[in-house]
């Protein structure tokens, strides 16, 4: 069952941050495409690291056939933290408006470092990694965590700046047990999710940052959000079965039109129904929408796992069917809800004519 848990809670958190990425990438304001290029980089970089640990998770043989590519992944996700941290030293300056030439080398620097070691053969990625080496690469990665805390702390009354100390600081504090004793004490890997939790509140801060009002704008937003995660979708469910030889139906060959379908078109239409309502009253459908997206988002993370589940679990029982459709029936339900509670608003706010004035 947590092995379950825990796929639902990795493929949850890949959506959400990689959706959130593209999201801001559409935003006009400066410095969104900044942070969500971040989030993208945070999610795809992830994801290297937990799609074999979902598959571990969901194959009969666990973790022993994917040993080596979760080696593979801890080293791509190792260079695209780096590379996170150095792009939010970016955010930080923006905001901060702190261009200390200092500090930026010393960020550089330190990106350098943590690079040049994660690179280094001493590591033996692939096979049994070598546990030294596992401190040593952290050390500059420590570090820059530890000036950007500091940095960001002094800055805490900037606005979008406010817990971001504490939630790096929190990533770190979960992050460095995992690092020290995780090889002797395998439960303590369990730490990595309130981690990803941290890094999941990273980005959402950033996001109400630069997304602050419910706009009409928000709608496309969002639609063409879902267009670009629906084509994504399909490009994962050809390449993964393609990979494994996998040709019988499966799951995974429904990301694509229900993400499109229950994303892009539903919200674009939802778009041409509203976009001539007055602004101040478009507010209304915020919380509907919400629980649309959380819907559709429930439904999308089950369906993932589902088709993994298909191509990796030879037919076995590795995980409780029941308790996965259990979960998959409450994304349906709240989708429903979304989806005729917002229809609802809608139909009120035609029949009281809040239309914008010309």
């Amino acid at each position: 069952m947590m092995g379950l848990i825990e796929s639902l809670f990795d493929i949850t958190y890949l959506i959400v941050v990689i959706g959130l990425g593209i999201r801001l990438i559409l935003s006009p304001k400066k410095g969104a495409k900044l942070f969500g290029w971040m989030a993208i980089l945070l999610g795809v970089g992830d994801a290297f690291h937990l799609l074999p640990r979902v598959m571990a998770h969901l194959s009969p043989s666990g973790f022993i056939e994917y040993q080596a590519a979760l080696s593979w992944g801890k080293f791509i996700t190792g260079i695209t933290m780096t590379v996170f941290y150095l792009l939010f030293y970016f955010y930080y300056s923006l905001l901060s408006e702190d261009y200390d030439s200092k500090k930026k080398w010393t960020i550089f620097i330190l990106t350098a470092i943590r690079i040049i070691l994660i690179l280094s053969p001493q590591n033996n990625w692939g096979a049994n990694e070598n546990y030294t080496m596992g401190i040593i690469r952290n050390i500059p990665f420590l570090i820059m965590g530890i000036l950007l805390i500091i940095w960001t702390y002094n800055k805490k009354n900037v606005v979008g700046l406010e817990k971001m100390s504490l939630l790096i600081f929190l990533s770190f504090l979960f992050y460095i047990p995992v690092v020290l004793w995780v090889d002797k004490m395998p439960a303590l890997g369990a730490l990595m999710i309130p981690k990803t939790i941290a890094y999941v509140l990273i980005v959402v801060q950033g996001f109400k940052y630069f997304i602050k009002e419910f706009k009409i704008s928000n709608l496309i937003d969002m639609s063409l959000t879902y267009l670009v995660m629906g084509l994504a979708g399909g490009v994962f469910y050809r390449e993964f079965t393609k990979y494994f030889n996998y040709t019988l139906d499966n799951h995974l060959s429904k990301i694509h039109v229900h993400t499109l379908v229950l994303g892009f078109i539903v919200l674009l239409l939802m778009y041409l129904m509203v976009k001539n309502f007055r602004l101040d009253k478009l507010s209304e459908l915020k919380r509907t929408l919400y629980i649309y997206n959380i819907g559709l988002i429930t439904t999308i993370a089950t369906m993932t796992v589902y088709g993994i589940y298909d191509v990796v679990g030879e037919g076995q029982d590795t995980i409780n069917i029941a308790a996965l459709s259990g979960i998959s029936g409450i994304g349906h339900t709240l989708l429903g809800i979304g989806f005729i509670w917002t229809m609802l608003k809608i139909k009120k706010l035609s029949e009281l004519k809040i239309i914008k004035e010309s």
